[in-house]
C-alpha cells in the first residue's frame, strides 16, 4: 500500500487563524501527533515504514525528541499510538519513542483527537453521532495510556483543508456502520469497539483515494469475520418418525455471553417446525440446541436458519438446512387408506352395475 501524505504535524501558531509565530508564543505551542494507519482494521499491519519515523531525526522522532519549550498543548490520536503499542514488542524505537512521549507530555495539557482523525465536515455529515463516539474512544483510550486525565477540544481543526472521500469508501463507511449497530443490539459494545473506531479509517482526513478504496474493501472483510462469530453450523438431517428433534448447533465466538433468538422457517409445507425461541449463547462456545420438528408429509425439503434480535430483526448471514423425510405420518396415512377405500367402492360399485346390466 503506498505510502500517503504524512499529517504528523507540529503547530507553533494558530493555522487557521494565520496567527504570527512572535503572537503565537504568547499562546501554548501546539504539538499535534496523528498518521495515517499503519494496520488495517483486523490489526494486520500494512507497511514497514513507522519505525523509521519514530527515530529522534525520523517525522514523528522529532516531535517527542525535540519538542519546543514549554508552555505546550499536545493534540494526539489514540489509532497512532496504538500503532506504536502494537509495535514496540518487537522494535525498541517503537519502545523508547512510547516511553519518550510519557516524559515529554507528562506536565502538559493533552487534548485526545477524534479516533482516526476522519474528516471533521463529512463525518459531521454522514454521522455526526460517531463523530462523538470517535472522540470519547480516543479520549478513553489515551488515558490507559497515560495514565492520567486526558481532554477533548472538538474546536481543534488539525488541517486547513477537506478531505475528498471516494463514493465506494464513503458506501462502506455507511454500511458497514449500520451492521456494526445492528449486531449492537445482541452483541455488548465493549466486543465491537476496537472495529467500530477503526471505521474512521475510512474518512481520514489527508488519505488518498487508493487508501480509502483499500480500507473500503477491509472493513467488509472485517464485518464479515465479526458476523461470522456468532453463527449458526449448516447440515443434512434425516427424519424417520412423525415428531423428532433435530440437533442444531449454534456457535458464540465472542468473549462475551450472547442472547439471541433462533428462527427456523421450513421452505415448503412437508414439515412444521416450533415458534422462534431465545437462546442464550455462552462466551467461546459451542453450544447444541434441540429443536422439535414435526413431519407432514415424505420427501425432501429445507428449513431457513437463521439469528434475529428481540425485534425480529434478521442478523448476520442465514443457512440452509436440508432435512430428507423417510416417515409417513398418521395424517398422510389416514389420508392415503381413506383414498384406497373410496377407490376399492367405486370400482366395486362399477362392477355391481355391469352385473346388473349383463343380466337383462
Amino acid at each position: 500500500m503506498k505510502k500517503r501524505a504524512v499529517a504528523s504535524i507540529i503547530f507553533l501558531s494558530f493555522v487557521a487563524l494565520g496567527i504570527s509565530p512572535m503572537a503565537a508564543q504568547a499562546t501554548d505551542a501546539k504539538i499535534v501527533l496523528l498518521d495515517t494507519p499503519h494496520r488495517d482494521l483486523l490489526g494486520v499491519p500494512i507497511d514497514k515504514e513507522l519505525s523509521a519515523s519514530l527515530l529522534p531525526s525520523g517525522r514523528l522522532g522529532q516531535l517527542v525528541y525535540s519538542s519546543v519549550s514549554q508552555p505546550r498543548t499536545w493534540f494526539i490520536d489514540a489509532a497512532l499510538v496504538e500503532d506504536v503499542v502494537a509495535l514496540a514488542p518487537k522494535d525498541l524505537v517503537a519502545q523508547n519513542w512510547l516511553t519518550q512521549l510519557e516524559i515529554a507530555s507528562a506536565s502538559d495539557v493533552v487534548f485526545a483527537l477524534p479516533y482516526g482523525h476522519p474528516d471533521l465536515s463529512l463525518t459531521k455529515r454522514l454521522a455526526p453521532t460517531e463523530l462523538t463516539y470517535y472522540y470519547d474512544s480516543s479520549k478513553i483510550r489515551l488515558q490507559v495510556f497515560l495514565g492520567r486525565e486526558v481532554f477533548i477540544d472538538r474546536h481543534e481543526r488539525w488541517t486547513t483543508r477537506g478531505t475528498k472521500v471516494a463514493a465506494e469508501a464513503v458506501r462502506a463507511y455507511s454500511v458497514n456502520r449500520r451492521a456494526i449497530a445492528l449486531l449492537s443490539t445482541v452483541v455488548p459494545a465493549a466486543e465491537l469497539d476496537d472495529l467500530r473506531s477503526k471505521m474512521a479509517f475510512l474518512l481520514s482526513s489527508g488519505s488518498t483515494k487508493e487508501d480509502q478504496l483499500f480500507f473500503a474493501q477491509n472493513a467488509d472483510a472485517a464485518l464479515q469475520l465479526t458476523n461470522h462469530k456468532l453463527r449458526i453450523v449448516p447440515g443434512k438431517y434425516r427424519l424417520t418418525s412423525e415428531h423428532e428433534k433435530v440437533p442444531i448447533t449454534l456457535v458464540n465466538d465472542f468473549a462475551a455471553p450472547v442472547t439471541v433468538w433462533l428462527q427456523l422457517t421450513p421452505l415448503n409445507s412437508r414439515i412444521k417446525v416450533g415458534a422462534r425461541e431465545s437462546v442464550t449463547l455462552t462466551a467461546n462456545s459451542k453450544t447444541q440446541l434441540s429443536v422439535p420438528f414435526t413431519v407432514i408429509a415424505p420427501g425432501s425439503t429445507a428449513v431457513l436458519a437463521e439469528f434475529r434480535n428481540s425485534k425480529g430483526t434478521p442478523l448476520g448471514d442465514s443457512v440452509i438446512m436440508t432435512l430428507s423425510l423417510s416417515v409417513i405420518s398418521p395424517t398422510v396415512a389416514w389420508f392415503t387408506t381413506g383414498a384406497a377405500i373410496l377407490l376399492f367402492l367405486a370400482a366395486l360399485a362399477q362392477s355391481v352395475r355391469r352385473v346388473r346390466r349383463s343380466r337383462r
